[in-house]
């Protein structure tokens, strides 16, 4: 598995609260992103990709399916929501913080992803881009509703209001799915900073060769998302056979 990462602070927060991990020889990566204006938002996401991390570089026992992989993924999450909220809950300088967190597990011809918050995940396949989550976030309840449309969400009010992330109780429910990976995919994990900036058809058009070069393929997605404004953190992930 091949697998890139860059994150950076982005042109107007003074600190970075994402964080990104991946293990090449087993095949995963996350990012997650501290939610802005909470104390401890930067920690909260190290613990995510601590926490995570460690969780998914655990030996297997018994056979992979999709069954045993999403399951994984979600105790691994589920263990860093835990880990935050006891932290939050122990220590008052840090009571508020949380975190997004997206987790993709590459296995046998698969891919198994599990998300909670407004961190995406997205698959790239022989030139088409397909979102494989579903954001946890107000904007989102009111795009399903049919309340807004589409190109009224880019200037709506609220943007960053999550109705799901990591921390706020002892466990949460997490969202897994599982879809083929083949060669000549690319996944793309990326935080908010990214699709606030840029739009999937932009997005689409920077992965353009992506599979050659992930490392500049990482780049080019930074780099235009700070060239767009830069309002926030911003952290890609990129992972392909």
């Amino acid at each position: 598995m091949r697998i890139a990462m860059a994150t950076d602070v982005g042109r107007v927060r003074t600190r970075n609260e994402d964080s990104v991990a991946s293990e090449s020889a087993i095949g995963w990566a996350l990012v997650a992103d501290g939610m802005g204006g909470h104390r401890g938002g930067d920690v909260a996401s190290s613990i995510v990709a601590r926490t995570a991390g460690d969780c998914l570089s655990r030996p297997w026992s018994g056979p992979l399916s999709a069954e045993a992989v999403e399951a994984r993924i979600s105790d691994a999450i589920r263990e860093s929501n835990r880990a935050i909220y006891d932290q939050s809950n122990a220590n008052f300088k840090l009571y508020g913080m949380g975190s997004t967190a997206v987790v993709a597990q590459a296995w046998d011809g698969k891919v198994s992803v599990g998300h909670v918050g407004d961190s995406r995940a997205y698959l790239l396949r022989a030139a088409a881009l397909s979102r494989l989550t579903v954001d946890h976030s107000l904007l989102q309840e009111l795009l399903d509703g049919g309340m807004i449309t589409a190109a009224e969400a880019k200037r709506a009010p609220g943007r960053g209001v999550l109705t799901r992330s990591l921390g706020v109780d002892p466990d949460v429910d997490v969202d897994v799915c599982t879809v083929a990976f083949e060669q000549g995919d690319c996944l793309l994990l990326c935080s908010d900073g990214l699709t606030e900036m840029l739009d999937d058809s932009e997005i689409l058009a920077l992965l353009d060769g992506a599979d050659d070069d992930l490392s500049m393929a990482t780049a080019r997605l930074v780099d235009a998302a700070n060239q767009g404004g830069g309002r926030d953190n911003v952290s890609v992930v990129l992972m392909a056979w």
